[in-house]
């Protein structure tokens, strides 16, 4: 939503219309959170259906889907709006990718090799709040870190609003 328009040059014109460039950054991130969570919320509901009426009963445990639906669509977008902060920063979309790769999987390929730390390394990873609401076998206390599936969504959208805080530096540099 950002790098396509600083690459052609059209944020200009964005900017012209509303030159207030943090309700810009406003009004695209409501967008794209909006669109994600909606998105996400009725493909995992359609899983979740689809998987249900799969297996033979009683052969898989089977938790509330909700809070987990809702905590899933909320990661999602939580993920969209760390896309486009980063894709602000960043100002192109190879660059961007390859950075928003790294934050999603690098804390939790790399965690392993800090030994002891790795249950706060991996455990900061949005991957981390994903697993721990899908509620998979991956999600033990020792390899994502101890704190609950819920907790863990706000840390990830604390630090997704940092980096957020961050792009709205957009203010002070040259289009």
């Amino acid at each position: 939503m950002v790098t396509g328009e600083c690459s052609s040059g059209t944020i200009r014109t964005t900017f012209a219309a509303v030159p207030h460039r943090g309700t810009v950054f406003a009004a695209k991130a409501t967008l794209v959170a909006a669109v994600m969570y909606v998105l996400t919320l009725l493909s995992c509901s359609t899983a979740y259906v689809v998987g249900d009426a799969t297996p033979p009963e009683g052969r898989y445990a089977q938790g509330d889907p909700l809070p987990a639906l809702f905590g899933i669509a909320a990661s999602f977008a939580v993920a969209a709006v760390l896309g486009l902060a980063v894709g602000t920063l960043v100002r192109h979309s190879a660059g961007a990718v390859t950075t928003v790769i790294g934050l999603l999987l690098l804390p939790s390929l790399f965690g392993p090799l800090f030994g002891n730390a790795e249950r706060w390394i991996a455990g900061l990873s949005p991957t981390a709040a994903l697993e721990k609401l899908t509620q998979t076998s991956d999600a033990a206390a020792d390899t994502v870190g101890s704190l609950g599936p819920w907790p863990s969504l706000l840390l990830v959208a604390a630090g997704t609003a940092g980096v957020s805080l961050a792009a709205l530096l957009l203010r002070r540099r040259d289009v």
